[in-house]
């Protein structure tokens, strides 16, 4: 299994700053390129540093491991496996399959703590998502546990808590949210806890801060974030009935019109992000979708303010997906499939409590993007 110290871990990041090139990988929803992104925060450009030709004809979900030397791609029926060989290279290594009958992959995450397991899940009616372990390099190698849900269930995004003990799932078509545990040593994943979401919520993407207390959970035809709070031991999820706005007040057709996407938190060394993101695309190319930021307690991870709520220059299309930079925690980058572009934002602080944010550099691409990840 591949081991590294958490010095080695820090050392990663140590020297990121601002005044200097950074790079991203972008999966598209239709193709087999794969892009290598520069950043320059000095000029405000996004290039196109390489087109990798994948072995898929789609990478809509992408994910990269703790030591940003693979680079995972779910891919219809099977999970593909990349060498990173530098900042802007791939290589292609290994894939693992699933059953045909599952074949809608979706969504990918990478465990930052040894052995460094993998999560995935399939788009579809009554599948079961997937854990995989990865050989010594750090390739996928093979599925050793499944986190099984309902009949009518159909998991759209998957979360990790910080300790590597337990996966969440935010169930679309089912309209829930799930958590399982998982053991390393035995390769054993348990159902823990199932939880219905308010009607008309349908989770889409979910996040657990780092800090243990709480969990954000995208609700897709309501456009809100829904606050959980967590228990740290037991993993299990109670809702707090609260919920924050992802479109502006006095919307009345946001279900029909609008579908909210993404939430993240910006990286931050030290497992205590001040910032959460969050982004929901319109249903019309011609009408833009928003992008909001909130403020988090440095202590519990809970919501201070909402800083913003403001709009993105395009639709979204099928991904308005948000992506925290790695060196500075007030960049943030968003992809739009309906007109085929990336572009990162930076977050302006007015105070303590509010803020404004926007798109510093734009990169229009030749075809629609599905989501960014950071490799330094």
């Amino acid at each position: 299994m591949l081991s590294f110290t958490p010095t080695l871990l820090l050392g990663l990041y140590a020297g990121q700053a601002l005044g200097a090139v950074h790079h991203m990988f972008s999966g598209v929803f239709s193709g087999t390129d794969i892009y290598a992104i520069e950043f320059d925060d000095e000029a405000n450009t996004l290039t196109a540093a390489n087109n990798i030709t994948s072995i898929a004809s789609s990478s809509k979900w992408i994910a990269i491991d703790a030591l940003k030397k693979n680079l995972y791609v779910a891919n219809g029926a099977q999970y593909d496996s990349y060498t990173i060989t530098n900042s802007t290279g791939l290589e292609y290594v290994s894939s693992v399959s699933v059953d045909s009958s599952c074949s809608n992959l979706n969504y990918i995450v990478a465990s930052s703590v040894s052995p460094y397991v993998v999560f995935g899940a399939p788009y579809s009616t009554g599948c079961a998502g997937n854990m995989l372990t990865v050989d010594s390099t750090g390739a996928l190698s093979a599925i050793v546990g499944n986190m099984t849900y309902g009949s009518g269930s159909g998991v759209h995004g998957l979360a990790l808590s910080a300790d590597d003990k337990f996966v969440y799932s935010a169930d679309d078509m089912g309209n829930a949210v799930w958590v399982h545990s998982y053991d390393t040593t035995t390769d054993e994943v348990t159902e823990v806890q199932y939880l219905a979401a308010p009607t008309g919520a349908d989770p889409r993407h979910m996040a657990i801060d780092p800090r243990g207390a709480y969990a954000y959970v995208l609700f897709e035809a309501s456009s809100e974030i829904g606050v959980y709070a967590r228990d740290n031991s037991t993993g299990m999820l109670t809702y707090t009935n609260t919920t924050y706005p992802l479109l502006p007040t006095g919307f009345t057709n946001a279900t029909s019109s609008y579908w909210a996407d993404e939430v993240v938190f910006s990286y931050s060394a030290d497992g205590t992000p001040k910032y959460m993101y969050a982004a929901t695309r319109s249903r019309t190319t011609t009408i833009p979708g928003y992008v909001s930021a909130f403020s988090l307690d440095s202590n519990t991870g809970a919501i201070i303010d909402q800083l913003f709520l403001t709009e993105t220059t395009g639709s979204g299309g099928s991904a308005n997906s948000v992506t925290a930079a790695l060196f500075s925690e007030e960049y943030f980058a968003i992809t739009d499939s309906g007109s085929n572009f990336i572009e990162m934002w930076k977050i302006t602080a007015n105070g303590t409590s509010s803020a404004t944010a926007s798109a510093v550099a734009h990169f229009a691409m030749d075809s629609g993007p599905s989501t960014v990840v950071m490799y330094d």
